[in-house]
């Protein structure tokens, strides 16, 4: 991590906000706004996680715990890197639709061309190789190979494109790697699923995504810069709209405003009142009203 530390406000409080290495999205809808992409998809197996680490080096980060008083309220996350630099959000990834480009490769006949291959029958050797390597577990003891079959009076002749029309065969059965490609991807490029074996052959099962959070799902708290030696968290005590009250970041060196009591607050909002109710009494004046 080569993460640029956050600089110090000059205020006697200020949020814990405002000691996150990384930038925190509460939303799919955020951090697409914010960076133009969408998140990655969302995983429900691993916890909420809000952020990313663009360069983890699987080292422990430093984060905000409610529970550990001995330690100043700060402790110990460990993540491997592949985790910590892939955020988490709950929410629906959009696949981005598989298109297959026209080719120039032409079928012929005996007679000279007949017209040009549809793009849905060729694809890179590489590309065939990876979904024969993805159903070959569906047929144990067989050997699952990707050759050609161009020969005879109808065949194909070849361009610049390096794609091929590929064939996957298992025994006497036989399938067109693109078409398979294809099938994959219906839902998009990269959408879930698995291959199943029945009677007519190999088929893709779509496995619809889980988009919500489990109910138990816990959310990574957002790593944080080491406190400074003039610098401690303290929870705010409650408020009148939130009893629960809050945890900031305190400047030990620099003078404080005790918080306000109940009775203070609730006298503060009957002044705020007042002003209002005089401002308005003043606009009706003006307007006759």
């Amino acid at each position: 991590m080569s993460q640029t530390q956050p600089t110090q406000p000059n205020q006697p409080q200020y949020p814990l906000s405002d000691l996150y290495l990384f930038p925190a999205y509460a939303t799919r809808a955020a951090y697409q706004q914010a960076t133009g992409q969408q998140a990655p998809p969302f995983n429900p197996a691993l916890p909420i996680q809000t952020w990313a680490d663009p360069a983890p080096s699987g080292q422990p980060y430093l984060v905000f715990d409610a529970t550990a008083a001995a330690s100043g309220y700060v402790s110990h996350l460990m993540l491997p890197a592949a985790q910590a630099s892939t955020l988490n959000l709950p929410g629906v990834y959009n696949y981005p639709p598989y298109v297959s480009a026209p080719t120039d490769a032409v079928e012929t006949g005996p007679y000279g061309p007949i017209g040009n291959v549809s793009p849905d029958q060729v694809c890179l050797q590489a590309d065939a190789q990876e979904i024969a390597n993805e159903i070959a577990p569906l047929y144990p003891k067989q050997t699952v190979s990707v050759v050609q079959q161009n020969t005879g009076v109808y065949h194909i002749v070849y361009g610049v494109d390096p794609r091929r029309q590929w064939v996957i065969q298992v025994s006497n059965t036989t399938y067109i790697a693109q078409t398979l490609i294809e099938a994959k991807n219906l839902h998009g490029v990269g959408a879930p699923g698995h291959w199943v074996l029945g009677a007519g052959g190999v088929t893709w099962v779509y496995d619809t995504p889980v988009t919500a959070a489990p109910a138990n799902a816990i959310t990574l708290a957002v790593p944080i810069r080491a406190l400074l030696p003039n610098e401690k968290l303290v929870q705010l005590p409650g408020t009148l709209f939130n009893q629960a009250g809050s945890w900031v970041v305190e400047r030990t060196d620099l003078p404080q405003q005790p918080p306000e009591t109940t009775d203070q607050q609730f006298a503060d909002m009957k002044a705020t009142l007042a002003a209002i109710q005089m401002a308005l009494a003043a606009i009706g004046a003006k307007l006759g009203v």
